[in-house]
């Protein structure tokens, strides 16, 4: 979408304190954080939607299937710093691998397996990210948040910011959030007036984002272990893995998720519907003697690359460092960034780090 050319009408006399651009995790932070302070900001979201990258479908199978972030990468009291509310309770539960699950790796001609051991992600049981979200966040800051509105330029040339929509809508805002991710901003789909300055312009064009495509497949029964990786689960220019998605959720069904970003997600992106299906269990049949095509009841694949508004996975693993640190950068006093690759910590790419940087931007603006 394209901003109109018809004369822009300013929706409001007096400037919202602070707008939020996107409603994913970091920005449905930023705005549970901004209420806690006293402020009411206004979230612009260009989808129907919130949640963002912490899509879950619930129509699947008989427990919530992450179709985006899915694992909470830092220790378990990163959701209480979330909430940042000493009264709630946080009825989300976190499970831990036990050592003893199986590994896999198959090395084309080969599977062998062996105990996990240690594993530092944790799990959300009978849950997602999105239900955390759901169930801590979002009802307080529900009627703050405009869906299907796209913001497509930021002036913040002087005091207010002005924000236009697709449809020609100037917006006026004294500061705002900006966690687009970096797809959107590498495209163009924001400009920025005046124009952003030469580091944060440098940090998007050297960021390589990683596409990204989950795929779920529902089994008569379970023939495969806890993890099953390759050699390319793990490069500089992607990764991909099978996993039981059953784990640590209450359920009898037997669902295997296949999770690949960058090259290692092409061939699978390349594909869809019937084609994807068959790409995938044949893969499988390999590895497991056919197994795979003889249980097979259904599948459900999210292809992020392909998704408006959204268009990439994240930030790839091995990125300088000095590339967040760039784009988590604000512009003055009045443009902040916040989102998992938008941080000024050493890890990016999670629905935690997206939550962190949105505690950054916040501390910024409230002092």
């Amino acid at each position: 979408m394209t901003t109109t050319t018809a004369a822009p009408r300013i929706d409001a006399d007096d400037p919202m304190v602070v707008a939020i651009i996107g409603a994913g995790a970091a920005g449905i932070t930023a705005a549970h954080l901004l209420n806690q302070r006293g402020l009411r900001p206004t979230v612009f979201e260009a989808s129907s939607a919130h949640g963002g990258r912490m899509r879950t479908a619930t129509d699947f199978v008989d427990f919530p299937v992450s179709l985006g972030g899915e694992w909470l990468t830092a220790p378990a009291g990163e959701l209480a710093a979330i909430v940042d509310d000493p009264s709630a309770t946080i009825t989300s539960r976190l499970e831990q691998y036990e050592p003893t699950a199986g590994s896999g790796y198959y090395d084309g001609a080969e599977l062998t397996v062996e105990p996990l051991g240690e594993f530092d992600y944790l799990n959300f049981a009978n849950g997602s990210w999105l239900d955390f979200f759901d169930d801590h966040i979002i009802e307080g800051i529900r009627d703050q948040i405009t869906f299907n509105t796209e913001i497509v330029e930021v002036d913040y040339t002087n005091a207010p910011v002005r924000l236009t929509t697709a449809d020609g809508v100037v917006h006026a805002a004294n500061q705002v959030i900006v966690t687009a991710p970096i797809a959107v901003l590498q495209r163009g789909g924001i400009t920025f007036v005046p124009p952003l300055p030469g580091d944060k312009k440098a940090a998007l064009d050297a960021a390589v984002v990683w596409g990204g495509i989950k795929v779920f497949v529902e089994f008569t029964k379970r023939f495969y272990p806890t993890f099953l990786e390759f050699d390319d689960s793990d490069t500089a220019t992607g990764q991909r893995t099978y996993y039981d998605a059953a784990a640590h959720h209450d359920s009898d069904s037997n669902v295997i998720g296949l999770f690949a970003v960058g090259s290692a997600a092409e061939p699978y992106q390349a594909r869809a519907g019937d084609e994807l299906r068959n790409y995938v269990l044949s893969e499988l049949d390999e590895i497991f003697d056919g197994a795979a095509s003889r249980t097979y009841i259904g599948h459900v694949a999210q292809n992020w690359s392909d998704e408006p508004f959204i268009e990439q996975a994240y930030l790839n693993d091995y990125a300088d460092p000095a590339i967040p640190l760039a784009l988590a950068s604000p512009l003055g006093d009045r443009v902040f960034f916040a989102g998992d690759a938008y941080t000024t910590h050493d890890d990016w790419g999670g629905v935690d780090d997206a939550a962190q940087s949105a505690r950054d931007a916040v501390a910024l603006i409230v002092g």
